[in-house]
C-alpha cells in the first residue's frame, strides 16, 4: 500500500522537476533584463575599484597636458584665448610628441589673427587629431560639429560622443559613429590608428583590425568597446598647460608619446561618471587616455557568448539539482555558499584575464535556483518528519492492535474455564470445553502471526497468498470460535453462507470476519442476534455481518474505520477496544482490491459489509 507520504513525496519530487524545467526555459529572462544587466555592471566597477593602478606601455605612451582650475585662474576664464592656446602649443611642438589629441571642441571662428596662430601651430605637429562632436543624435536630425577648417592641412577628425548606461556611468565607447552623410571614428582610435603607422583601419564582422592588434568590437553591437580603466584619475602621467605656458614644465616626457590636451577643470563641464572615478566624474581627457591604453595594451575586456552564459547558467542549475538529489542538511546551504563565492572569484580572476563574467546574471540564477532547492529540501524534511510520525504511529498502533486481538481470545478462555470448573458440568460437555480451550489457545499464536502479517503486508515487504477458499467452511470456523465469545451475553450468531468459493487470503479473511463479530458481540445488549451473511454481487462476493445493537451515529459512520478512532460512546462507555479492529479489516479488504462499506441506525443496528472483487461460480466452488 502506498502510504500518503510517500504519495506526497512523489508529488513533490515531481513538481520539482517541473519547476526546475520551468526555470530553465526562464533562465534567458533571469540572464538578459536590465536589472541583472546593471548588477553585472555594478559589480565589474566594484573589481576595478579593487584593483591597483596598471603601469604599462600603453599608460605610459600617453601624456596629460591639463587645462586645469590653476590654468583657468592664472591665464584667464575658460575657454581659453586661441592665442594661448597657440603658445602652449608652440612650446609642445618642440618637445617633438609623436600624435597631438586635442579635446577641444574649435568649431567656430575666433580673431582672426588668432586662428592663423593656432594654425601655424598645429601645422608644426606631423600628427593631429582635432575633436568632433554630434550636435544632434536623433535618427531624424542627425548633425555635426566639425573642427573649423583650416586648422592643420593634415589634421584628422575624432568624435568625443561618449556612450554612458542607463545609471549614466561612461563603461564603452562607441569607436564608429554614423550619420547619414559621414563617419566619425573615435578620438582615442584616430590617437592610436596615427600613434602606431597610420595606417588604414579594416573593418571585419566581429572586431576592427588596427595594424597587428584585433580590437573585439563587434558591427552589431555598433562597434562598441569596454574600457578597461587602468585606475582612478590621475593614473596617467599629467602636465598643467599652464606649466607649459610658464616654461616650467619638463617638456621631455612628451617626446615619441601620444599628447592630449584638453580641460580637467571642474568648472569646465568635460567630467563623466565611469566605474572608478570619485564624486565628481572624470575627466575626457583621462576617459580617452583609458580608451587609447585599452587598445594600445590589447587590454580588451570580452563577454562571454549568448550561448556561453546559457551553458554558465545550466550547469548552475545541474549542481543546484545534483544537491537538491543527493545533498541533505547543512551539506546542501554549503553548496549554495561554495557555489556564490566561485561565481564571485571567476569574475575576479577573470576580470584581471580580461574576461567579464555576468556574475550578477549567474547569481540571480543560483538565488532562484538556490530558492528552489530550498523549499524542496524543505519540504522533504516536513515529509520525513511526518514519515517519521506516522511510523511511530503505526508501531503503536500495531502494539495496541496485538493487545486489543489478543484480548478477545482470552476473554472467551477465561470464561470458559469458570464454567469448566463447574462440578455439576457432565463430562461430554467438559471435554468439549477443554477443546475449545485448546484450540483458543492455539488461536493466540495464530492471531500473533496474523498481526506480523498484517504489518508486513501494510509495509509492501508481504503479498497476499491468495487460492480458493471454501467461504462456507472458513465462515463456519470463525463463527464457532466467535460463538465463545458470545456466550458471556448470551448472544446468538446465526450463519447464512452458501457454497462459495473465493480467491483470498484465508488467514486474513479469516482474522476481518472475526473481527466484524466480536465487534457485533461487544456493541450489542445481551441476548440479541447476530447475522452472517455471504452471497455473490457483480462477479464479487458480499459479506455481511449484521446486528441489533445499539447503531452508529452518522458524523462518525465515516471515521470509524480510521486508526485509534472511537466514537464518543465508546469512549465512554463500558466496553474495551483501542480503535483498530475495523482499521485492520478496512486495510485486509483494500489489499485483497475490495473494501469495507457500513450501514447503521441509532437504536436499530449496523451492517458491515466486505466486497470482494475475486469470487467463483458455485458449480466451481462445489466441485
Amino acid at each position: 500500500m502506498n502510504h500518503p507520504w510517500k504519495q506526497d513525496r512523489r508529488r513533490l519530487w515531481v513538481f520539482r522537476i517541473v519547476y526546475l524545467s520551468l526555470l530553465l526555459a526562464t533562465v534567458p529572462v533571469l540572464l538578459w533584463n536590465s536589472f541583472v544587466g546593471q548588477f553585472n555592471a555594478s559589480f565589474s566597477d566594484i573589481l576595478f575599484r579593487l584593483r591597483s593602478p596598471v603601469r604599462t606601455s600603453g599608460v605610459d605612451s600617453i601624456v596629460l597636458v591639463a587645462i586645469d582650475d590653476g590654468t583657468a585662474a592664472r591665464y584667464g576664464p575658460l575657454p581659453l584665448k586661441r592665442s594661448l592656446l597657440a603658445a602652449g602649443l608652440d612650446r609642445i611642438a618642440e618637445a617633438a610628441p609623436r600624435v597631438l589629441v586635442i579635446d577641444l571642441l574649435i568649431s567656430e571662428p575666433g580673431p582672426p589673427g588668432d586662428d592663423k596662430k593656432l594654425a601655424a601651430a598645429l601645422e608644426r605637429f606631423p600628427r593631429v587629431v582635432l575633436s568632433a562632436a554630434l550636435a544632434s543624435d536623433s535618427m531624424a536630425n542627425p548633425s555635426w560639429i566639425l573642427p573649423l577648417a583650416g586648422l592643420g592641412s593634415h589634421a584628422v577628425a575624432g568624435h568625443v560622443h561618449a556612450a554612458p548606461d542607463p545609471d549614466g556611468s561612461v563603461r564603452s565607447v562607441l569607436l564608429a559613429k554614423l550619420t547619414e552623410d559621414r563617419r566619425l571614428w573615435a578620438l582615442a582610435l584616430e590617437a592610436c590608428r596615427l600613434f602606431l603607422s597610420g595606417s588604414v583601419l579594416v573593418e571585419r564582422a566581429d572586431s576592427i583590425v588596427l595594424d597587428d592588434i584585433r580590437i573585439a568590437a563587434r558591427s552589431r553591437e555598433d562597434r562598441r568597446l569596454r574600457i578597461n580603466y587602468a585606475g582612478p584619475e590621475g593614473a596617467f602621467r599629467r602636465v598643467a598647460f599652464s606649466a607649459v605656458l610658464d616654461g616650467t614644465a619638463n617638456l621631455a616626457e612628451l617626446r615619441n608619446r601620444i599628447v592630449i590636451v584638453g580641460v580637467t577643470a571642474q568648472g569646465g563641464g568635460d567630467r563623466l561618471f565611469t566605474p572608478v572615478s570619485s564624486g565628481i566624474g572624470m575627466s575626457g581627457i583621462e576617459i580617452h587616455a583609458n580608451i587609447a591604453r585599452t587598445i594600445l595594451d590589447r587590454a580588451f575586456l570580452v563577454s562571454p557568448s549568448p550561448p556561453a552564459e546559457l551553458a554558465l547558467a545550466a550547469s548552475i542549475l545541474s549542481l543546484c539539482a545534483f544537491g537538491t538529489w543527493r545533498l541533505r542538511g547543512w551539506r546542501l546551504p554549503l553548496l549554495w555558499f561554495s557555489l556564490a563565492v566561485a561565481i564571485l572569484t571567476a569574475g575576479w580572476l577573470g576580470l584581471r584575464s580580461g574576461y567579464v563574467w555576468p556574475v550578477g546574471s549567474m547569481l540571480a540564477v543560483l538565488m532562484v535556483a538556490s530558492a528552489v532547492s530550498g523549499a524542496s529540501e524543505y519540504g522533504l524534511v516536513r515529509l520525513a518528519l511526518r514519515s517519521s510520525e506516522e511510523k511511530r504511529s503505526e508501531y503503536a498502533f500495531r502494539v495496541q492492535a496485538i493487545a486489543h486481538e489478543i484480548k478477545t481470545p482470552l476473554t472467551a478462555i477465561q470464561g470458559q474455564s469458570e464454567l469448566i470448573a463447574d462440578s455439576t458440568m457432565p463430562e461430554n460437555e467438559r471435554a468439549r470445553m477443554a477443546g475449545l480451550l485448546f484450540r483458543e489457545s492455539k488461536r493466540l499464536t495464530q492471531i500473533l502471526h496474523t498481526f506480523l502479517d498484517v504489518e508486513r503486508m501494510a509495509s509492501g515487504s508481504l503479498k497476499l497468498e491468495k487460492r480458493p477458499v471454501p467461504l462456507h467452511d472458513l465462515c463456519d470456523e470463525v463463527v464457532e470460535r466467535g460463538r465463545l465469545f458470545a456466550s458471556r451475553k448470551k448472544t446468538e450468531i446465526v450463519a447464512d453462507v452458501p457454497q462459495l468459493t473465493v480467491l483470498a487470503d484465508p488467514e486474513l479473511l479469516s482474522f476481518a470476519i472475526y473481527n466484524l463479530l466480536t465487534n457485533a458481540v461487544k456493541y450489542s445488549p445481551k441476548q440479541t442476534r447476530i447475522t452472517l451473511r455471504a452471497e455473490p454481487s457483480g462477479g464479487g462476493v458480499q459479506i455481511t455481518v449484521s446486528d441489533e445493537g445499539y447503531g452508529i451515529p452518522p458524523q462518525d459512520q465515516q471515521r470509524i474505520f480510521d486508526k485509534f478512532y472511537r466514537v464518543s460512546r465508546d469512549q465512554t462507555g463500558t466496553e474495551d477496544g483501542a480503535g483498530v479492529g475495523l482499521a485492520l479489516v478496512k486495510e485486509i479488504a483494500v489489499q485483497h482490491g475490495g473494501k469495507v462499506t457500513v450501514e447503521s441506525n441509532l437504536g436499530q443496528g449496523s451492517r458491515f459489509t466486505i466486497v470482494l472483487p475475486e469470487g467463483m461460480p458455485p458449480e466451481e466452488g462445489a466441485a
